[in-house]
Formats: structure tokens, C-alpha cells, sequence
């Protein structure tokens, strides 16, 4: 994981891999019959629909009980679950969305913003308080948004630094993305 997370699917040799966990590349083909096979088992398919089955009931519980405080308890589950994730699967999740030239993942990224802005579209405004807009440019201010926060978290799942350092900078990214939400709905 170590130096797929370094270096990319397409830049990681079977000898770097070998290097890093000191074995023979020899003894990685007794367990594995080429990279793709030992990438899929560092970084599954499983891991990419759970981490989307998350995001989606993520985005539906907090437009549809945006900021309801008798849901608090619900929404700490849900919270916690996004900690476990990004904590857990801090590097995977990274290779998934940046290091994947050359995978299955490689339009990873596009496919999970698309998914953010299907789940989010039913719960968009046409007019908010302080302004009109109209559909395209709505659908244009939410690829912006989606974006932005993908890219923000992946900027915090590369970084080096405590788990703890890490839970508390993605509760406070949670808290301006719930904000900004909430502000759009006014």
C-alpha cells in the first residue's frame, strides 16, 4: 500500500513493492499472480462501493434533516462512520482518487462527484433567499461544491500527521460543508 500510495498504480514497480516489505519479487508471485492482482487486494472494489453507500446516506440524512437537532444522535453515527472510514482507509482511499492511472479507479473521482451531485440534485432550490438561479448554473455551483470538498478531504487523507489531528480537521470540514449547505437553502 505503502508504495502504491507513494507512487501510482502505473509508477509502482513489483521491485519497490519487494524492496519495502523485504522479500524477493520472486515471493510476491508465490502469493499473487501480477501487480493488478496485489493492487485489488491492497485496494477493492468492495472498498470504493462502501465508501460511495456511505457518502449517499450521508448526503440524504443531511438534507433531509438538515440541522434538526432531535436528530443529533443519527447524524453522530453517520459522522463517525465518515471518522472510521477516512481514518481506516486514509491511503486506499488517496490511491483510489489520485494514484489510479492505469486501474479500474482511473475516473474514480469523476464517477464519485457525479454520484455527490445525483444524490444532491432533488434537494436543490431553483430560488434562495438572496438570489435567483437557474438550472444550469445550479448544476454548474454544485459541481464546483463537490468538488471542492472531494478535493479538500483528499488534501487532508495525504497529509502525515495523528489520527487524532486528522478526525478533528475532518469534523471541522464537515461543519463548513453542513454550513454552506445550509446557507444555499435559506
Amino acid at each position: 500500500m505503502k508504495v502504491f500510495f507513494n507512487k501510482g498504480f502505473l509508477n509502482a514497480k513489483m521491485s519497490d513493492i519487494a524492496e519495502e516489505i523485504q522479500i524477493s519479487v520472486g515471493n510476491i508471485y508465490t502469493y499473487f499472480k501480477n501487480k493488478n492482482d496485489l493492487f485489488y487486494s491492497v485496494v477493492p472494489p468492495s472498498l470504493v462501493d462502501y465508501l460511495q453507500k456511505v457518502l449517499v446516506e450521508s448526503i440524504h440524512f443531511d438534507n433531509q434533516t438538515l440541522f434538526d437537532e432531535a436528530r443529533t444522535e443519527k447524524r453522530t453515527d453517520i459522522f463517525q462512520k465518515q471518522i472510521n472510514l477516512l481514518t481506516q482507509y486514509h491511503q486506499q482511499i488517496v490511491i483510489i482518487f489520485e494514484k489510479n492511472q492505469g486501474t479500474e479507479y482511473s475516473n474514480a473521482k469523476n464517477e464519485l462527484i457525479d454520484l455527490m451531485m445525483e444524490t444532491k440534485m432533488p434537494y436543490v432550490k431553483s430560488t434562495y433567499k438572496r438570489y435567483e438561479i437557474n438550472s444550469e448554473d445550479n448544476f454548474i455551483l454544485l459541481n464546483i461544491l463537490a468538488n471542492s470538498f472531494v478535493n479538500m478531504i483528499l488534501d487532508l487523507l495525504k497529509r502525515e500527521m495523528s489520527i487524532e489531528s486528522r478526525q478533528q480537521i475532518f469534523e471541522v470540514l464537515s461543519i463548513y460543508r453542513l454550513h454552506g449547505l445550509k446557507s444555499l437553502n435559506e
